[in-house]
């Protein structure tokens, strides 16, 4: 920690921000979880110009989605990340610099990505917070235009508010959904998003529609996210709705594999003895192992010499 650091206790996240937007500070915010990931948040004169994160770095993650969302080829990606390498400067400067993405698309993905790592500090259990005072933020920290605080916490209140249902019904990201066989797009009518209701089945949204097309009965909810051209909130949301609506339906393998673990929950007497003889089979297979190595180690000995007088010559 450095001498410009100060560790803040006894005010949760939302507090935290508040304070330092109030006082328009400058630095970096570090947000440690239990769950060994850091989050880093980049702050200049109390707005909101970057964020980052680790062992999974923001910057990594920028080339993978752009590519998922087919703005940008694998060559294309592979030419940048070696152009990158060479100056050392983020890849979002690099795409922008080299013309192979416009500079409002690398922003508005930047954000969204933003946004995930907020969602993540909202549900993820903290552990401390440290802000580390600075005079001005290196020129990698801005990544976005700067959002002042006050109007990021109001953009945030409604996700903070309809997020615990939401994450009810999809309670990972690890999720695979399939559309449901009871879906009959001739039964359903197209309606303005403005227009389409939750628990309305006759309706569909053209953004619902959307995400309902990135639904395969093989793709994670997070790659879902990911390749979403909305934010990631809104993907959720969207989701979600889906579910309510019967239109999509957990993929059959994952329903297949939670009746198994509930099976072994219910029963754990039995999960139990089949791990043991398991382990009790992994146990005497090693053993005889050993014992097989052990009555041939004078032959390997052999060999090694033998070998050994030839690479010697």
């Amino acid at each position: 920690m450095g001498k410009d650091s100060v560790k803040i206790s006894g005010i949760d996240f939302t507090g935290v921000l508040q304070t330092l937007g109030m006082q328009k500070s400058t630095g970096v915010l570090r947000v440690d979880s239990s769950e060994d990931t850091h989050y880093f948040l980049y702050i200049e004169k109390g707005k909101i110009v970057g964020a980052d994160s680790l062992p999974k770095r923001l910057d990594e993650r920028l080339g993978n989605i752009l590519l998922l969302q087919g703005l940008i080829s694998r060559d294309e990606l592979h030419n940048a990340i070696r152009l990158q390498k060479a100056s050392k400067r983020k890849l979002g400067q690099i795409l922008i610099k080299y013309g192979f993405v416009d500079k409002e698309v690398v922003e508005e993905t930047l954000r969204r990505q933003l946004m995930r790592i907020f969602y993540k500090l909202y549900t993820a259990p903290i552990k401390r917070y440290v802000f580390d005072s600075k005079e001005d933020l290196d020129e990698g920290a801005r990544m976005i235009p700067p959002i002042p605080i006050e109007n990021f916490l109001l953009e945030i209140a409604t996700v903070i508010d309809e997020l615990p249902a939401i994450r009810k019904e999809i309670s990972s990201e690890d999720m695979v959904f399939e559309v449901s066989p009871k879906f009959d797009p001739s039964q359903v009518e197209l309606v303005a998003d403005e227009e389409a209701k939750p628990d309305d089945s006759a309706h569909i949204s053209s953004l619902e529609l959307h995400v309902l097309n990135l639904v395969d009965g093989s793709t994670p909810v997070e790659r879902i996210l990911l390749k979403s051209p909305y934010n990631e909130f809104t993907t959720l949301k969207a989701l979600w709705i889906l579910k309510k609506k019967g239109f999509i339906v957990p993929s059959q393998e994952e329903t297949e594999i939670a009746t198994i673990i509930e099976k072994m929950e219910v029963e754990p007497s039995a999960g139990k003895a089949v791990f043991l003889a398991v382990l009790s089979l992994i146990v005497i297979l090693a053993s005889f192992g050993a014992l097989f190595i052990a009555k041939l180690s004078p032959f390997y000995t052999y060999i090694k010499d033998f070998t050994s007088y030839f690479v010697l010559k």
